[in-house]
């Protein structure tokens, strides 16, 4: 598919002596850039509106749901 991006002079240039390091073309640079952080938010989270990443934390499965008692906690004893 093609498309028209445009892009800052400064990013562009600095696009093209990157993709000239590497024995690449801009459109190969830019398709690798693309692809990696398309690869890269795939199963690992989606962004936030701020630009942070969302995170799945593990879940540990209790062999009692429902069985622990946190009344009598103190969080603010984690905070210090």
């Amino acid at each position: 598919m093609q498309t028209t991006v445009d892009l800052p002079d400064s990013l562009y240039q600095k696009s093209e002596s990157l993709a000239a390091s590497r024995g690449a073309t801009v459109e190969q640079f830019i398709i690798e850039a693309v692809a990696k952080e398309v690869q890269d938010n795939v199963g690992s989270g989606t962004r936030c509106p701020n630009g942070d990443r969302e995170i799945e934390l593990p879940v540990v499965r209790s062999k009692r749901p429902g069985t622990l008692d946190l009344s009598h906690f103190d969080f603010d004893d984690l905070l210090a």
